[in-house]
């Protein structure tokens, strides 16, 4: 049997990749590794036919993975890096396929046609695939300037409440303690731990397709990526603010929306 190392940090993008190959019933066996170091052990430690990873994790890139990923086949996940970084990925780490995180999810639709393609020995470019799945019920929530879209997590658990609510669950528990990270490294001007956390929040907002907090968090961590004087400029911190804010709005939202799941 074909064995898959997926390597992502995000417990809700994890749920994602292991509900994509349970649901297309690719009979693979696959392990989870939740940041570099983890995946680095594995790879020494275990054979795989294929990895499937996030660039950015909280202890490191894909580029630490260079020697690890020689032998091995590889996909690629980015967030919004840039053309020539996907570019430099793809040509060191010979990546078979790159994906971005979209906000309507539409790489883990195409990704089992890929694996699947991989496999057979027919690899076909991402951007060729048809998305032939159906997209399920969509509920917009709206508050403010905040609006969810739970057509992602109705999409990604076939209307599974069980699966929805833990996901959401997930959301309500990590976005409050990222938030007192993000606060805390602001404060301190620890602007790589910034760039990374601000990365980090932003799969979980993609999945429940807030794309106004996207772009927050996204300002965020190209202002903290760019220079220490722009990470802890006065528009940081306001949009860091904003960001605190429809963040608290979104988890009462939520918490609003499970008893009616």
């Amino acid at each position: 049997m074909k064995k898959i190392l997926i390597i992502e940090d995000d417990l809700i993008d994890q749920m994602a990749f292991v509900r994509m190959l349970e649901k297309q019933k690719l009979e693979y066996q696959y392990s989870i590794a939740k940041s570099i170091q983890e995946a680095k052990t594995e790879l020494t430690q275990n054979s795989f036919d294929l990895v499937i990873s996030d660039h950015n994790l909280a202890d490191g890139t894909t580029f630490d993975l260079l020697d690890d990923l020689k032998n091995t086949p590889f996909i690629l996940i980015t967030g919004n890096e840039d053309q020539f970084t996907i570019n430099t990925l793809e040509s060191k780490l010979g990546a078979i396929a790159c994906f971005t995180k979209d906000l309507d999810l539409n790489y883990l639709q195409k990704l089992p046609l890929v694996i699947q393609d991989f496999f057979n020995q027919k690899i076909n470019e991402p951007d060729q695939l048809k998305n032939e799945i159906k997209i399920g019920t969509i509920s917009n929530i709206s508050h403010e300037n905040v609006s969810i879209n739970l057509k992602n997590i109705t999409k990604i658990f076939d209307k599974k409440t069980k699966e929805i609510k833990e996901s959401i669950n997930l959301f309500i528990f990590h976005k409050p303690r990222e938030m007192e990270a993000l606060y805390s490294y602001l404060n301190n001007k620890d602007c790589e731990n910034v760039k990374k956390i601000t990365h980090q929040m932003k799969s979980g907002f993609r999945l429940f397709g807030m794309k106004s907090q996207i772009e927050l968090a996204d300002f965020i961590e190209k202002n903290a990526g760019s220079s220490k004087t722009a990470c802890t400029c006065e528009i940081v911190f306001d949009s860091f603010k904003q960001l605190s804010t429809d963040t608290k709005i979104a988890i009462e939202i939520l918490k609003k929306e499970l008893p009616l799941l």
